[in-house]
């Protein structure tokens, strides 16, 4: 009885942080359309208005300076996440290559190739882009930016919706590869996800989670 219990509970847990990444995904799919409206319009804007109406109720606390102390783990992420030459209008810059002529594919890589640069809140925005640009034929960088235990959760958050909305073939073993990784933020996350389209639980027997699901995907074709 108890364990029945414990499942019910772990089932209606894992319903309700699906449907909280679905509503997510929906509002983040707005914003991007939005963004893009506003960039082809080349509508001028201050930094504080594009950002407010670009992410909303999800926009993340402005960061503070980075403290002039030798830096702890935290920032020694962030400096990771940014790099040293950061972009001023970063706000400008990505309405640049948004209402660029090129195609989507050539402006997700001109996205990819200044990610580094941008503050936390550039970087939260150009994931939303990404999701929205980079097919799934070049989804690879983007897979290793989800695997990149060093990127800001808000950021993880983003790209976190957007492999839900990929094929399994794409999604299943990028959930596998965070889930293994103790030190990903969203490790247990992508575990839960795993246990909920696999219907098993094999803790940390990280074998037998990849025997399923290449079972599961073969029996699951996209």
């Amino acid at each position: 009885m108890a364990d029945s219990a414990r499942r019910l509970s772990r089932a209606l847990g894992i319903i309700g942080l699906i449907a909280g990444v679905l509503v997510l995904g929906v509002a983040l799919g707005w914003l991007k359309t939005r963004r893009i409206e506003v960039a082809t319009q080349n509508q001028p804007a201050s930094p504080e208005a594009t950002a407010t109406s670009t992410l909303g109720a999800f926009a993340p606390a402005k960061t503070s300076p980075l403290p002039s102390e030798p830096a702890t783990n935290q920032t020694a992420t962030t400096l990771t996440a940014t790099g040293t030459n950061a972009i001023g209008d970063w706000e400008g810059r990505l309405d640049e290559i948004l209402g660029s002529d090129g195609d989507e594919t050539q402006k997700a890589k001109q996205l990819l190739a200044i990610f580094p640069s941008l503050p936390q809140e550039g970087q939260v925005e150009a994931a939303q882009h990404l999701s929205n640009l980079m097919p799934d034929a070049e989804y690879g960088p983007l897979g290793k930016m989800m695997a990149d235990s060093k990127l800001a959760e808000p950021v993880l958050d983003v790209l976190m919706v957007d492999v839900l909305n990929r094929p399994n073939s794409i999604k299943l073993p990028l959930l596998l590869e965070v889930a293994r990784a103790p030190e990903h933020p969203k490790a247990t996350e992508a575990k839960d996800l795993l246990e909920l389209y696999l219907e098993e639980d094999y803790g940390t027997d990280w074998n037998r989670w990849q025997a399923k699901m290449q079972q599961w995907i073969k029996d699951n074709p996209d």
